[in-house]
């Protein structure tokens, strides 16, 4: 069995991207590389990510301090070859607290992974966003500033959380997601454009240290969800016509096949 950690900080789209990517397991699309081969024994986990997705509601957040995990059975149309995969479904506030040095809960899960596969969701340039109080007059005796998790800019934290994690799971294949892709394919010709624009830090160290690993863009809502009936409806027109959720690869190229990553992840 291949095993996959899917990590991410707080809302970077990891429940969002298993509900979809569970739906087309269920409900192919033409040319969708990996299929089920069997159906998961129990299908309680994956149906309670499922229902928000096809109700265009957002997910619940993750609860903190254990991994659902979720083992698929699944089938390459290509080869036929079959392929047992884990993937545990952890909050982003565990992966968080990777950063504070305190990796307890990720490091306890049982199956250590050979693969990765991080999303990433929140973007800003500062590399340090504390509040130094510039309008105020320099006071030497003044107590120094407690520095906080919050005032460490996202970029910085993704670079802490893949050392971390790559020190307790040294995998050896990593696949990068930006989400909400929908929001940003029209100022970007590509993911690894956007990458080194948004974060050229990031993009730089995960270039020294992963060159292989594939980026890829990926909108697994497929548009915002806001209460407009033309909106709505068409979202519900594309589920159905599987033409919702899509990926963009390094290439600029399109595709509503939300199993590229994981072939990639899981292939020789």
């Amino acid at each position: 069995m291949t095993k996959c950690l899917i990590a991410g900080l707080p809302a970077a789209g990891k429940s969002t991207y298993i509900g979809a990517l569970a739906y087309m397991l269920q409900n192919p699309v033409n040319n969708q590389i990996l299929t089920l081969n069997e159906n998961p024994e129990d299908l309680s986990y994956l149906n309670k990510l499922i229902d928000p997705w096809l109700s265009l509601q957002r997910m619940e957040r993750t609860t903190r301090g254990f991994a659902n995990n979720i083992d698929l059975n699944l089938v390459r149309k290509a080869d036929n070859k079959t392929f047992s995969i884990s993937l545990p479904d952890i909050a982003g506030e565990d992966y968080e607290s990777i950063v504070r040095m305190n990796s307890e809960v990720i490091a306890s899960w049982s199956d250590k992974p050979e693969a990765m596969l991080l999303f990433i969701n929140e973007w800003d340039n500062d590399i340090l966003k504390e509040q130094l109080g510039e309008t105020e007059p320099f006071d030497k005796n003044a107590e120094p500033l407690t520095f906080e998790l919050k005032n460490m800019s996202a970029v910085v934290q993704n670079v802490l959380m893949l050392k971390e994690l790559h020190h307790l799971f040294p995998w050896k294949k990593l696949a990068i997601g930006l989400s909400s892709w929908d929001k940003h394919q029209k100022d970007y010709g590509s993911p690894i454009d956007m990458l080194k624009t948004r974060a050229s830090f990031l993009y730089n160290f995960i270039m020294h240290y992963f060159p292989n690993a594939y980026i890829f863009g990926v909108s697994a809502q497929g548009d915002e969800y806001v209460e407009d009936d033309n909106i709505q409806n068409k979202l519900i027109e594309k589920t159905e016509n599987g033409t919702r959720a899509f990926i963009v690869d390094n290439k600029g190229s399109k595709s509503y096949d939300l199993t590229l990553p994981l072939n990639f992840l899981i292939s020789d």
